[in-house]
């Protein structure tokens, strides 16, 4: 079911064209998760809420039942976490106990604990838990990994699970797309000259292993380097340079430290010439430098993540069917 809809949608402020070319559909349970800076989410989330009316475009509303969270947003630092949410509780008409949920938000320690005492980590699972109570069909956050801690981002998409479990649908911004892959399993990035473009992170399948099997049977001889046109120059790569390639909009793109380089290589015709210099196809959309990767972390059975040696902040995800092929591969 389609609760909410953007088609072709633009607006312009003062002759400022904010955001362009928006084409979303947010259904019942999706998880979307959109790479943009704060000032196009704030725009976004008010288009999506009913806040701003776009300048041209549609956009088809199916529920009022909307709520937003920015990243700067505050809580009431003098409540308890549970003077704070039972307020909340009588606002939202929120009939059951609340009790039936601490543990489900990971709240149990600081349950009498007055906001202000909390960690950033814990006042982003009140903030979650607060927006529960109001039943929404849509929720719409910004940014919010930034800044947690390992064990935070943990017991965040634990929580996260809950709503997810009751259908309601979740749109997350952010610039780190590593986080959003974390947080959704539809991913876009807004392009001030494109638009909205959806990004290419398709789920493995068992035909794409079988010739990844068959490209590690291949062992390059020459001296090779990964190539990208940028204007009227082509750049060479060592492949010791490269830190990981992603693949966006069926485009590899070749990342080293905080810039992108496109080039004309598939992912496929990468991974069969980079093997033999120690890369490895984490993900669909990920080949990554076995040389760059520093700690592997684990936020439940079924989501693992890679973290870049000298970048924490660069985040990038393992497929659950590729961990023992990595454990195998570098012995630990």
């Amino acid at each position: 079911m389609t609760l909410i809809g953007l088609e072709n949608v633009i607006k312009q402020e003062e002759n400022r064209t904010l955001l362009k070319n928006i084409n979303l559909v947010i259904e019942r349970a999706s998880q979307i998760g959109i790479k943009m800076s704060s000032e196009e989410s704030a725009v976004l989330f008010n288009l999506i809420s009913g806040g701003l009316s776009p300048s041209s475009g549609n956009i088809q509303r199916e529920t009022e039942r909307v709520l937003s969270e920015y990243k700067d947003d505050e809580l009431y630092d003098t409540l308890t976490v549970q003077g704070y949410l039972n307020f909340f509780k009588k606002i939202a008409d929120f009939t059951e106990p609340l009790d039936e949920y601490i543990a489900t938000f990971s709240l149990l320690d600081v349950w009498r604990t007055k906001i202000k005492k909390l960690t950033e980590d814990q006042k982003k699972r009140v903030s979650l838990f607060r927006m529960s109570l109001f039943s929404p069909d849509v929720i719409l956050i910004e940014n919010p990994l930034n800044n947690l801690t390992g064990e935070g981002i943990e017991l965040y998409l634990k929580a996260l699970e809950h709503l997810h479990s009751t259908n309601i649908a979740t749109v997350f911004t952010s610039n780190s797309i590593e986080d959003l892959l974390l947080l959704s399993k539809d991913i876009y990035r807004y392009n001030r000259l494109n638009g909205l473009e959806k990004t290419d992170l398709a789920e493995e399948t068992d035909s794409h292993s079988t010739e990844r099997n068959e490209s590690e049977r291949l062992k390059p001889n020459n001296v090779f380097k990964v190539s990208s046109k940028f204007e009227d120059k082509t750049i060479f790569f060592s492949p010791d340079e490269i830190d990981f390639i992603e693949s966006i909009n069926s485009v590899s793109n070749i990342r080293i430290d905080d810039e992108y380089f496109p080039t004309d290589l598939t992912m496929n015709e990468l991974e069969k010439r980079l093997i033999k210099f120690g890369f490895f196809r984490c993900h669909r959309s990920y080949l990554v430098n076995l040389q760059r990767v520093s700690e592997l972390i684990s936020y439940s059975k079924n989501s693992y993540t890679l973290v870049l040696k000298g970048n924490p902040h660069v985040k990038l995800p393992l497929s659950r069917g590729r961990l023992e092929e990595m454990r195998q591969l570098i012995e630990f």
